[in-house]
This record gives C-alpha cells, sequence and structure tokens, in this order.
C-alpha cells in the first residue's frame, strides 16, 4: 500500500494511510503534501493508519540527520498546522525500537495517541473530537433542554 491520505470534509475526518518499506523522507513529504492541500482543514481530527508500514532504513541505516529531519517537521511544522486531534495506528508486530520511536514521537504531540487497534483509535477519536466534555457539555445540554422545552410549548 502505497503511502497517501483522504480528506473528507463531509464525515469530519482526515485519513492517511502507508504500508511496506517508505523512506523516512516520504513520510515528511506526505505530510507537506497534506498540509499544502487546499482542501485541509486544519480542525478536522486525523487517524494515521501506518499499520504494516516500516522504515525503509534499517537501524544501522537510518541517517540521523534525515531522523532529526523528521522529528522537526512533525514537532516544528505538521502540529502547529494539524490543530484536531490525531490518532497513529501502528502494526502490533513492529519491531520494538520502531515502536519506541513512534511512541515517543506520538506522545510529544498535544492531543495524540498511539494506537495498535484501529477501531480502538476511531473510537477515540469520536469521543475526544466529537462528544462535548466539561462545560461544553453542560452548555449543550442546556441547549438541548431549551430546545426540548421550546418543542412542546413550554410549562403550562
Amino acid at each position: 500500500m502505497p503511502l497517501g491520505y483522504h480528506i473528507n470534509p463531509d464525515d469530519g475526518l482526515i485519513t492517511v494511510q502507508g504500508g511496506g518499506e517508505v523512506p523516512l523522507s516520504e513520510l515528511a513529504r506526505l505530510g507537506e503534501s497534506l498540509l499544502e492541500d487546499p482542501s485541509y482543514d486544519p480542525e478536522l481530527p486525523q487517524i494515521l493508519d501506518f499499520r504494516g508500514l516500516r522504515p525503509a532504513e534499517l537501524d544501522d541505516d537510518v541517517d540521523p540527520e534525515k531522523l532529526a529531519a523528521l522529528k522537526a517537521f512533525l514537532h516544528e511544522t505538521y502540529r502547529q498546522q494539524a490543530l484536531g486531534n490525531v490518532a497513529v495506528v501502528i502494526d502490533e508486530h513492529l519491531e520494538d525500537q520502531h515502536c519506541a520511536d513512534i511512541f515517543l514521537l506520538t506522545c510529544a504531540l498535544q492531543d495524540a495517541e498511539l494506537f495498535a487497534d484501529y477501531d480502538q483509535a476511531l473510537k477515540w477519536l469520536i469521543r475526544e473530537a466529537f462528544v462535548p466534555t466539561g462545560a461544553a457539555a453542560a452548555d449543550s445540554a442546556k441547549e438541548q433542554d431549551a430546545a426540548a422545552d421550546g418543542a412542546d410549548g413550554g410549562p403550562e
């Protein structure tokens, strides 16, 4: 599966997917393409489905500059322009070192979580992005109560 993304404003979700062996530089290019897309909405939640994705560079071949460039892009560019929640899904059989690297990158991003299960990632996004919490939930409940009172003509 090649790298790619889909922006679905009707469903309110951006899906990024990738599989196979992928050079680190390609991940940054994919992110840049997404951010430059005229349809891109920084408020939309995102699910990054990287199950089956493997770095093309082996641990011994990873260029520290390429890794540093990817980290800088994620922290300084991508996350500044991705304001919604981000769920990252990886293959549970990924090598320990790659899992640890992805975990550290994900944890450093605000409103991002790492998952080994796609369905759990979607549930988290729905709960985080679409269900109001705290004061927003209280305001929403008040609005719903007020609408219900007005719908039946109010108290008699």
